[in-house]
């Protein structure tokens, strides 16, 4: 029955998002306008442009922000289901809360991780990085690791949530600060120590960081490689998805509860 729910559930995400035409064009094409336009400006003052082009240095953080807007956004079909009422018919179905949680996490994963493989199949050629095939394994458990993670965080924000206006709102205020301070766009390593703990607590820069494990390991000498460990990437996005999904299933318990609630007063 769990296993059934769960693909229902991601089933249903994903063909939302196969409907919604503008949706899937805008996150394939938002990372090849930052390419064009952030990496002509940022080009001119990167400081390791003798080492390695910047656009080709940009590459994993592209990716890496492929990832966070697919799983991040993927999480506002749970604030719409909510003013919808579908979410309270889930709740209310014979199924644990948490299996609903997994079930929206695993499909804001396989949005992200689909759409991050779309746009590398496009932009890896284009700027010229072709990875090893080992590179090109460890890129995809970085991207699936990734959209696990941030999918469980996406899900703990849009549970908490009770309208889209506030979930936009919040989204805005979470995303830009997460993508600066990620090492999508230039190395973190230089940054003062309070920036460095917020780089830290990031999940999205542990993402991007095994990303760049994985596609710049030719420039891992120079500096503009991954700058953390291999194992801490893997164990940080792995605790923050599981950190997020136990999160996120009492936030819905708590609307269940409330849905169940309803429907006894009504009979």
């Amino acid at each position: 029955m769990s296993g059934r729910a769960v693909y229902g559930i991601v089933a249903r995400e994903f063909l939302r998002f196969l409907r919604q035409r503008g949706r899937v064009l805008a996150s394939i094409g938002r990372p090849f306008v930052w390419l064009l336009f952030a990496g002509a400006g940022f080009a001119t003052v990167f400081a390791g442009r003798n080492e390695i082009d910047y656009r080709v240095y940009m590459a994993p953080g592209l990716l890496g922000m492929v990832v966070m807007f697919g799983s991040l956004l993927a999480a506002l079909s749970t604030v719409t289901d909510r003013e919808a009422g579908v979410l309270r018919m889930v709740l209310v179905a014979p199924i644990r809360r948490s299996t609903v949680a997994l079930g929206k996490t695993l499909g804001a994963t396989a949005l992200g991780t689909t759409q991050a493989v779309a746009v590398a199949a496009l932009m890896l050629p284009l700027v010229h990085l072709r990875p090893t095939l080992g590179g090109a394994g460890l890129a995809l458990v970085a991207i699936v690791l990734s959209g696990l993670a941030l999918g469980a965080l996406g899900l703990v924000l849009a549970a908490s949530m009770r309208s889209i206006e506030n979930f936009a709102g919040v989204m805005n205020f979470v995303i830009f600060p997460m993508l600066f301070l990620s090492g999508a766009l230039y190395p973190v390593r230089h940054l003062g120590p309070v920036l460095r703990i917020a780089v830290l607590a990031n999940p999205l820069a542990y993402g991007v960081d095994l990303l760049k494990h994985a596609l710049l390991g030719a420039w891992a000498k120079t500096g503009y490689g991954g700058e953390m460990p291999v194992l801490l990437d893997c164990a940080a996005l792995a605790l923050f998805a599981l950190a997020g999904l136990a999160g996120a299933a009492p936030l819905l318990a708590r609307e269940g509860g409330l849905a169940r609630a309803a429907f006894r007063e009504r009979a």
